[in-house]
């Protein structure tokens, strides 16, 4: 089939009856776009690709009537105007617009910008719906950001927004080099910091824990690995946080075992520091009745020193502080202190100090005295040593 004139006066005719529906809806007040197209090839090739026009016009509301005839099948589509409110420097306009960019709607209300301001949304940015147009005065200000530096006009707000406006995304975490609420009007230049968070994780090791342990089967003053140490190895995650790509700090937010350590234990000598063995009780010098844990026997020796005189674990030495040997009995232990016959009592005590014979097993205790003469007086005996529970 043909086009001939007749036809096209025909398909013309039907798009003249479209508009003259349109009428019923609104005034026609421009005619935005008409697009009237047709393919004749078919006089060349013998074939017909029909025949179709568009044509777009704007209401007074600002709707749009758009009329589609696709081989005579007529479509008529309205597309509803949206609302936009410009805010013009304090002066409030409204107008509407179904489609087109910011920049159309500042036309329709007969505003053009001038070189010292500003809209936002930008003048290329589409409208997709009813909008608030800003129109801002501005300043312009030296902004380094991004690793460049570029003389921007920014809109006279605060800082933050200033520079949201023109396309810097900042956001929260952003350090900026002046307050996010200071005015642009009060600043001349402004560095933006990017701040941003990352989730990493790494392999690191457990260290194991040394155990010590006594045995009667090792020499006093010796020691015997009895289980090598072994380390474990655990997925330490961390928030780490970036200024400008350079890591400023992180931290532990999760850990995961994957491998648990092995102690290492080490056996302690006590062969030779004759012992009760278990746990008890023993009527102290003012008739009342202790537990125990352990009870030591052996040989006990006095000493004495300067006033203020410091100690192995710092605390000055003092009447009732003793030394040891720490293989056996621990910093801290609470003892009581009595010879075997019972004859002399040194009374509670607290271990706080050691020496070369006490860890060499010459002694067991070294009570400390605040004369030379008590010292002598005490000698050398044979004590039980209570370790309090």
């Amino acid at each position: 089939m043909r086009f001939t004139a007749d036809i096209l006066r025909i398909a013309k005719s039907a798009a003249a009856l479209i508009l003259a529906a349109t009428v019923v809806l609104g005034s026609v007040i421009t005619v935005a776009a008409a697009i009237q197209s047709y393919d004749n090839s078919a006089e060349n090739s013998g074939n017909n690709n029909g025949f179709k026009s568009k044509v777009e016009y704007e209401l007074s509301n600002g709707n749009l009537v758009v009329t589609k005839n696709n081989d005579f099948n007529l479509d008529v589509t309205i597309i509803d105007a949206n609302k936009i409110t410009i805010n013009n420097c304090g002066d409030i306009q409204i107008v509407h617009l179904a489609k087109g960019t910011v920049a159309d709607a500042l036309e329709k209300a007969e505003i053009t910008l001038a070189e010292d301001e500003i809209s936002v949304p930008a003048p290329d940015s589409k409208i997709t719906g009813d909008t608030e147009i800003n129109i801002y005065k501005t300043k312009t200000v030296s902004v380094t950001a991004d690793g460049k530096t570029k003389d921007v006009k920014l809109a006279l707000v605060n800082v933050y927004d200033a520079l949201n406006y023109s396309g810097y995304e900042v956001d929260d975490d952003d350090i900026l080099s002046t307050s996010h609420s200071d005015d642009v009007e009060n600043i001349n230049a402004v560095t933006i910091k990017r701040v941003t968070y990352k989730t990493e994780s790494t392999k690191e090791k457990i260290a194991y824990d040394t155990v010590k342990k006594n045995s009667d089967k090792v020499e006093l003053g010796e020691t015997k690995v009895k289980t090598k140490g072994k380390d474990g190895e655990k997925i330490v995650t961390r928030e780490v946080k970036y200024i400008d790509g350079k890591k400023s700090s992180d931290k532990v937010v999760a850990e995961k075992r994957i491998k648990e350590p092995v102690d290492k234990v080490v056996l302690v000598g006590t062969k030779g520091a004759a012992t009760s063995g278990g746990a008890g009780t023993f009527t102290d010098s003012n008739g009342a009745t202790v537990a125990y844990s352990q009870m030591l026997t052996g040989s006990g020796t006095a000493y004495t020193a300067p006033a203020g005189a410091g100690t192995a674990t710092g605390v000055p030495a003092y009447h009732g502080g003793v030394a040891v040997n720490t293989n056996i009995i621990p910093y801290g232990s609470k003892l009581y202190i009595v010879s075997t016959d019972g004859s002399f009592v040194y009374g509670y005590a607290t271990a706080v100090d050691t020496g070369g014979a006490l860890m060499d097993g010459s002694a067991i205790v070294d009570c400390f005295y605040n004369t030379y003469d008590e010292c002598v007086n005490f000698g050398r005996r044979d004590v039980n040593v209570y370790v309090i529970a």
